[in-house]
């Protein structure tokens, strides 16, 4: 009862007085895709950072990827899509729009489309802004354009391991849904992969107290990705990937 006070009063505080300022100087477009290319070149020469290299896995994804940007409305960017060889099931973007997934990820989704909803997501979170916004927010674009190795391993580490807040989170998965259903996906497999990771995961503590939580618990974003309902001449067309054939491609960890 104490950490929940604790935690609530923080919340409270930080709700009526923000950290950040609600409005920050951003990286243009073209700024944020070279910073992003940056990051990868160094990215790619960093020993833990393991890339699949699969012809197969490389098709499969960017199959899933371009049947989605497709269906994006006047996108600045252009997507990269790395498969990463760690057990963790995640997904995440660095600056200029490129979604690293990792083969834990792809060994937890049950189909292509459920892949799609998890992709659908992270384009989201791009198409918004809420990348550079947060990273901006949290270092400075100084800190962020300095190019030194080390603020890279830093800023790879804060986007693969804490989220965004709550509204970003739930206008990414809106985002998402609507995104899923123009590509000629169900929208609501999304609400499929959040039912496995809520089943698959203790949060106990998150259902019944989801206030002290920074982003909506996994039975809220169930609830309103289900709310989501097509248009009426919506048709599902299925992604052209052999899951099981893809699945195989995966290395062994």
């Amino acid at each position: 009862m104490i950490l929940l006070v604790v935690f609530g009063s923080i919340w409270g505080i930080i709700f009526i007085f923000p950290v950040f300022p609600e409005k920050v100087e951003l990286l243009g477009i073209e700024k944020e895709q070279n910073l992003g290319e940056t990051f990868m070149e160094i990215l790619m020469k960093t020993p833990d950072f393991k890339v699949v290299e699969s012809s197969e896995i490389e098709a499969a994804v960017e199959a899933i990827g371009h049947r989605l940007e497709g269906a994006l409305e006047d996108s600045e960017y252009s997507y990269n899509y790395i498969v990463v060889e760690d057990e963790m099931i995640n997904a995440f973007t660095l600056p200029g729009a490129h979604i690293l997934i990792t083969t834990g990820l792809i060994s937890f989704a049950g189909s292509a489309e459920e892949l799609a909803a998890v992709i659908a997501h992270e384009m989201a979170h791009v198409e918004m802004r809420h990348v550079v916004t947060r990273l901006v927010k949290e270092l400075g674009i100084s800190v962020l354009t300095s190019g030194d190795q080390f603020v890279v391993g830093e800023v790879t580490r804060i986007m693969a391991s804490t989220g965004f807040d709550r509204s970003q989170e739930r206008d990414a998965d809106e985002f998402a849904c609507t995104l899923l259903e123009n590509a000629q996906i169900e929208p609501r497999t999304l609400a499929t992969f959040f039912r496995k990771l809520k089943e698959d995961q203790d949060n106990e503590l998150l259902e019944k107290f989801e206030i002290v939580s920074t982003h909506p618990n996994f039975t809220s974003r169930i609830r309103y990705v289900l709310e989501y309902v097509p248009e009426e001449d919506f048709i599902e067309v299925p992604l052209e990937v052999d899951w099981a054939v893809f699945l195989d491609q995966l290395p062994e960890n």
